[in-house]
């Protein structure tokens, strides 16, 4: 049989076999050749050879669209039609490519023309559905055609799929339209991770009421987090004087941390006021900062009653004008209270020592405790005041003001135990 086939391949049909073979190899290797050359030519710096490049291999759509991005980015060469020439010959290529149609569309809206750029946007959405990208590009341009409502909606499409989105998203929708509601039904997907977000912007922006709608929606999903997580919201609208939000977010806020209150006895308003527990430093919680030539602590050693107080030491380093611990307290107005404290001295220097003072921060009076020096034990020290027809927050301070005499770096130690601010019953009529 091998002889047989040898007889039969004659010397015409190998040179017709060579010649194939050679044929397909020089094919093979022109095609390889003007790969390798187009490829070179698209890696370089110079434009006029990616034009070379795509010309030369004119099925590589990538080629096209580089010329697209080129002629439609680059200020000193950009020419939109040619641009938009190249991204139409890219997509009849590769259809298939988000990130072609999206440019295009970008192109025709740079050009004024918003009918062929919804097309290719909706295109892209077409070809990558789940695009967080993609969604976002589409409604940032129905946002810019003033269509908002279609926008939100390819906006919350974009939070859905990437959460990262949020803070941006929601600085869009909120100069589009200041409306907090149609950003809550619409961009916004009901999800904590998204009003978490919301939150977070609108406490940079500066807008309580804005940031209380966002809380509002977080605070139905009834969903668990650390009750430091609402002092940024709580910080906003104390610093706005919104007494009753502030009040809402915070028993919210302990609510969904599972935190028990800490108001002792029941009838006083001051957060932990024993010190008992742990101090949060933030919220309508006992807030402290340090400061130099001062240091505090809780005392488990030392205390009024219970088991501990807390304590600051002076180190006799600095004249300090020390207002360093601190709570917010929500109160009714044209109200009187009685604000009660005990304090302990020992070698408290200077002529100033420690006190109280309570800060009617709407109307801007302060009260103050009497001033504490030198060695005391425990004494009660109580004030009443009356609260203003418009007031809702006190700030009670614990202080030391700098003091004027000559031997002024002061040195010692105070404590302060069962603080406590108690509304006082109303006055009745007098009668004769």
């Amino acid at each position: 049989m091998e002889r047989l086939l040898a007889r039969r391949i004659t010397p015409l049909v190998r040179w017709a076999i060579f010649a194939a073979i050679t044929i397909a190899s020089s094919v093979l290797i022109i095609a390889a050749t003007k790969y390798a050359v187009a490829d070179h030519w698209a890696e370089s710096m110079n434009p006029a050879l990616w034009l070379r490049a795509a010309q030369l291999e004119s099925a590589n759509a990538d080629y096209w669209y580089h010329l697209g991005r080129y002629r439609q980015l680059d200020f000193e060469n950009s020419n939109l039609p040619l641009a938009i020439s190249y991204y139409e010959r890219a997509t009849r290529i590769n259809p298939g490519s988000p990130s072609m149609w999206m440019d295009l569309g970008s192109a025709y809206e740079t050009a004024g023309d918003a009918g062929p750029a919804e097309q290719a946007f909706q295109k892209a959405q077409q070809d990558y559905p789940i695009s967080a990208q993609v969604a976002w590009a589409y409604g940032n341009f129905l946002l810019r055609q003033n269509r908002t409502q279609e926008a939100f909606g390819q906006v919350q499409r974009a939070v859905r799929a990437d959460p990262n989105l949020t803070a941006v998203a929601v600085s869009r929708c909120w100069r589009s339209t200041q409306d907090i509601n149609q950003i809550l039904d619409f961009a916004l997907p009901p999800t904590a991770a998204a009003y978490w977000g919301a939150i977070e912007f609108f406490v940079q922006a500066q807008e309580p009421e804005a940031a209380t709608a966002v809380w509002k929606r977080l605070a139905a999903l009834k969903t668990s987090f650390p009750v430091s997580n609402a002092f940024p919201v709580l910080a906003l609208l104390v610093s706005s004087g919104r007494a009753d939000d502030a009040q809402m977010v915070w028993r919210q806020a302990l609510s969904a941390a599972a935190t028990a209150p800490e108001y002792e006895p029941s009838s006083s308003l001051v957060w932990n006021g024993s010190f008992e527990h742990e101090l949060l430093n933030g919220g309508l919680a006992w807030q402290y900062k340090t400061i130099a030539g001062a240091s505090m602590d809780l005392d488990d050693g030392t205390a009024q009653s219970g088991s501990r107080s807390f304590r600051v030491a002076f180190d006799g380093t600095v004249n300090v004008d020390f207002a360093n611990l601190w709570q917010y307290i929500i109160v009714a107005p044209n109200t009187r209270y009685r604000f009660s404290t005990y304090t302990r001295a020992e070698d408290v220097t200077t002529d100033s020592g420690i006190r109280f003072e309570i800060v009617d921060l709407k109307q801007g009076t302060r009260t103050t405790t009497s001033n504490k020096v030198g060695t005391q034990p425990w004494s009660l020290d109580q004030i009443e005041l009356t609260t203003g027809p418009q007031t809702k927050l006190l700030q009670i301070i614990l202080r030391r003001f700098q003091s004027n005499m000559l031997g002024n770096k002061i040195r010692g130690t105070a404590w302060v135990d069962n603080v406590s601010l108690t509304a006082l019953p109303a006055s009745g009529p007098t009668t004769k």
